[in-house]
């Protein structure tokens, strides 16, 4: 045995307990208003920091120390100050900035609840289902994903597809499915509201906030039904049919792709986005690529394989993407020239 090579994986294992411990203190960080109290603020004192925020001293000191000591916010010691710098608070503090992250510290401790039942899937099969999750998981996967959808989708995504945009600005029929909390619908909705947006989602406590969020901000032309996209209407075609990281999570993905096929417009668009991934295990052997397999294991493919689906994954990458399009009557599959670490977006189209 190489000691060397034992003592080089606990180091490397107790960093990833670091980051795991302290991804849970940023999110009590989080809850309790502390990063927002933080924001704008520059170097200040634990006392006028207790003072401002209204927080019990003794947790903040530690907490505190907590971010500080894990790069979080920058300590002064001289003056003993604490800073949450502009950069640090447009990834966890504001949750309008399109660099928002705060949700993953919510989302994170949601995927550790379903440990117990996934451990028990390994053994018996089945799975974790999405109902297991609870509301905290879907406002977590909503707070993860609305920032950089409300500000990228219209400004950044759709301009690479101007034809769409066109047809969009002059009214175009439109489904989104697997919508959640109506983020996408809504932005869409907001940006071209000639055209008519319906978000499609199996979730009722999902599509209630999108429901209230469309009459808040007075969104006639969105709308929202509770219906899985098995089902999506073939009458009247859709001339855009859109999947925000959707289709990895799907029981019966190739029911859904033949569908999508079916109620599209003969000259329509189907937006496809998902986790952005090699073809193979070899090409993920990275950080980007342990984070796919992981919330796969823990949520994506559990919750697949709980329906007895594929179980897809959300590591399954665009040469097998393109097969399944391809399987379910597309002719066309494109990868578009959009950049983003995180999701990789096809055109496919009939």
């Amino acid at each position: 045995m190489d000691r060397e090579k034992v003592r080089a994986f606990m180091e490397q294992f107790m960093g990833m307990t670091t980051s795991a411990a302290l991804l849970a203190v940023t999110e009590v960080a989080g809850r309790t208003g502390l990063l927002a109290t933080l924001a704008g603020q520059g170097p200040r004192a634990l006392g006028a920091i207790a003072a401002d925020s209204g927080l019990n001293e003794r947790y903040l000191r530690e907490i505190l120390s907590a971010l500080a000591a894990g790069g979080i916010l920058h300590y002064d010691p001289a003056g003993e100050t604490f800073e949450l710098t502009g950069e640090v608070a447009a990834c966890l503090a504001d949750e309008k900035s399109p660099y928002f992250l705060g949700g993953w510290t919510q989302f994170v401790p949601a995927l550790y609840r379903a440990i117990p039942g996934v451990a028990r899937a390994m053994r018996e099969g089945g799975g974790v289902s999405y109902a297991e999750f609870g509301s905290e998981a879907v406002e977590a996967i909503d707070r993860a994903n609305s920032p950089g959808m409300r500000v990228l989708l219209t400004r950044k995504w759709l301009p690479t597809l101007p034809h769409l945009v066109k047809r969009l600005e002059q009214g175009a029929r439109v489904a989104d499915i697997g919508c959640g909390s109506g983020t996408s619908t809504l932005t869409l909705a907001k940006a071209y509201p000639r055209s008519q947006i319906t978000g499609y989602d199996i979730d009722a406590t999902a599509l209630a906030r999108g429901r209230s969020a469309a009459e808040r901000e007075g969104l006639a032309n969105a709308r929202f039904e509770q219906r899985s996209a098995e089902d999506l209407p073939r009458e009247p075609s859709f001339d855009l049919v859109t999947a925000f990281d959707v289709v990895h999570d799907l029981a019966r993905p190739r029911v859904v792709l033949r569908r999508i096929r079916e109620a599209l417009a003969s000259d329509g668009t189907f937006l496809l986005v998902e986790p952005a991934a090699g073809d193979s295990l070899a090409e993920n052997l990275h950080p980007g690529g342990a984070l796919l397999y992981s919330v796969s294991t823990l949520y994506c493919m559990t919750v697949s394989l709980s329906q007895g689906g594929e179980g897809l994954g959300a590591a399954y990458g665009p040469k097998r993407a393109e097969a399944l399009c391809r399987d379910a009557g597309f002719a066309s599959f494109r990868r578009l020239d959009v950049e983003n670490p995180f999701n990789a977006f096809y055109e496919v189209r009939p």
